[in-house]
């Protein structure tokens, strides 16, 4: 595999923002080891997802497949922080009502 110049670019930047997000979880261990699970995994997921979507490329499109890519690792993102937060809040006590 081969890899573009911004390709390293983005990865470099998305490191920096995961390693600034977990230090805020630097006094419970578990938390960290979550959020680096998390992260690791959604980048093996974007990986493998952007592998998998390439055949349909020559029937959709350029523009719609990496829009239909973009949209659903958003969406999957978004649903993988709200269910961080609301295991982080049950971690630390917080009570429902």
């Amino acid at each position: 595999m081969q890899f573009r110049f911004w390709q390293f670019g983005l990865l470099v930047a998305l490191t920096a923002i995961a390693i600034v997000d977990i230090q805020g979880y630097c006094r419970e261990p578990r938390l960290i080891a979550l959020a680096s699970a998390g992260y690791a995994g959604y980048a093996l997921l974007c990986w493998l997802l952007r592998h998998a979507i390439r055949r349909f490329e020559s029937r959709l499109g350029s523009v719609l497949v990496v829009a239909v890519y973009a949209v659903a690792m958003g969406g999957l993102f978004l649903a993988a922080t709200v269910a961080f937060l609301v295991f982080e809040y049950f971690y630390l006590g917080g009570k429902l009502l």
